[in-house]
């Protein structure tokens, strides 16, 4: 079967739960609501992709235990093809403990690496990435991402990144990604100093000139910044009832694919996005609130919303 998005890269358990505030040393406090959930950058944009009715496929590794099982019968579960998932024998796959502060909805993540082996470049499954209209990857298994973006590369097909921190091996995929997102944390990773408006706005310049047609920098609550060849323009996050932010990012890439799929114009295609990423925030961790096509048009149309404020002034 011929896949519309094919998504390459992590994917991981997350405990998620409620606290009122985070403790100090050899302090307790009490977490409520606790949930567990399927998570990782890519396979949660899938996830995001399968709910607004776009056919995929993910390929990763996963280990052959509990944690294995948990994450592939959660992307079934929301109709994500896992065919081409390798799993290793005698393996843990990586999970999280992530407290989420009722004030505010914001989370810190505490993680454990996954003990399996990264992907190297032979496991890539290039007739899949081939016949796919868009590949979809991180950066969290350099050799393997570099690998797949190559393949998609030279068979035709779009190449979107999730750029969440800088890392190694970062300037070699951005020369091969159609679209590159980054965050505020690459941002200032990259620049090695505070994020301004000056900042943003060239880094994401220096990166357009790499390779890539787009780039995008998102910036939490206060919206992203989107450069081109020809345009630059910020657009505002969407102001809702935030109960936790976890995933936000990984469904605003998702749901910019989407805009990507249907031809929309670049503009539409980012506040899309940013209202998808806004509604998922309504409920505890990375999938459970995404919304539906539907839910985001309502969301849209019905102009009941107000845009958050910034910390800095981004203009378009």
């Amino acid at each position: 079967m011929r896949y519309e998005v094919v998504g390459f890269g992590q994917c991981c358990v997350d405990y998620l739960g409620r606290v009122e505030g985070y403790p100090g040393i050899n302090m307790k406090r009490e977490v409520s609501g606790l949930t567990m959930q399927g998570g990782g950058p890519v396979a949660t944009a899938l996830v995001a992709l399968s709910r607004l009715g776009i056919t995929t496929s993910f390929i990763g590794k996963i280990s052959d235990d509990y944690f294995g099982n948990f994450i592939t019968k959660g992307l079934r579960e929301e109709g994500v093809n896992t065919d081409h998932i390798v799993i290793e024998k005698g393996k843990r796959s990586q999970f999280a403990f992530i407290p989420i502060e009722k004030r505010s909805g914001e989370r810190t993540i505490f993680w454990s690496r996954a003990t399996v082996s990264p992907f190297n470049p032979e496991e890539v499954n290039k007739d899949l990435i081939s016949s796919a209209r868009l590949l979809h990857l991180d950066e969290l298994m350099i050799e393997g991402s570099l690998e797949a973006a190559q393949c998609a590369r030279c068979a035709g097909v779009s190449v979107v990144v999730d750029a969440g921190s800088y890392r190694e091996g970062s300037l070699q995929v951005v020369a091969l990604a159609d679209y590159y997102i980054t965050s505020e944390d690459f941002v200032s990773q990259y620049s090695q100093t505070d994020v301004t408006e000056e900042v943003v706005r060239n880094v994401a310049r220096e990166l357009l000139r790499l390779g890539p047609k787009v780039v995008i920098v998102t910036l939490g609550a206060q919206g992203s910044l989107t450069v081109t060849k020809n345009e630059c323009f910020f657009l505002p996050a969407f102001q809702v009832d935030v109960v936790d932010t976890t995933g936000c990012g990984d469904v605003f890439h998702g749901a910019f694919i989407y805009g990507i799929l249907q031809n929309w114009e670049l503009k539409r295609s980012v506040q899309f996005a940013s209202a998808t990423a806004a509604l998922k925030c309504r409920s505890v961790g990375g999938r459970t609130a995404i919304p539906t096509l539907q839910e985001v048009n309502k969301f849209l149309e019905s102009g009941e919303y107000t845009h958050c404020k910034m910390i800095f002034g981004i203009s378009g």
